[in-house]
């Protein structure tokens, strides 16, 4: 309610101001132009105080609860990602990628195990995933 009583004593008092420069406003040549002015400043003034118009809902609890299941989503969504775009690179056909994941006392997520489903043979497997089998535990389950 603060936010619309600033935004109507800004207009009010922008208004009643600007009116007076119009009366005392010489008429001639330089009338338009300074009228055309004026008309900008208003605008200006009534967009700045519309801008600060921030409506504050204040909901926390659904807000954070949100945010982390977002955040966590993407995350394992970015892990399948990767994990795929490897096997993809090295060629080697699979039908599905489960990241599995725990929540560490700091609420980061760490991948605990990745299962892949996939005809090829474990060693293929892990040769095309390099470095990222070492890091993780990954259990193949062939189709």
């Amino acid at each position: 309610m603060n936010y619309l009583n600033s935004f109507f004593m800004s207009f009010c008092v922008s208004a009643i101001f600007i009116g007076g420069i119009f009366i005392i406003c010489p008429n001639g040549k330089m009338s338009k132009p300074i009228k055309y002015i004026l008309c900008l400043v208003f605008t200006v003034i009534i967009i700045a105080s519309v801008s600060k118009i921030n409506p504050d809902f204040d909901l926390p609890y659904f807000e954070s609860q949100i945010s982390e299941q977002n955040s966590d989503k993407l995350q394992i969504q970015s892990a399948e990602y990767v994990w795929s775009a490897c096997l993809n690179e090295a060629n080697i056909k699979f039908t599905k990628i489960t990241v599995c994941t725990n929540k560490t006392q700091n609420n980061s997520i760490v991948i605990s195990k990745v299962m892949i489903f996939s005809n090829e043979s474990k060693e293929n497997i892990l040769n095309a995933l390099g470095d990222l089998a070492k890091a993780v535990e990954v259990e193949i389950i062939n189709e």
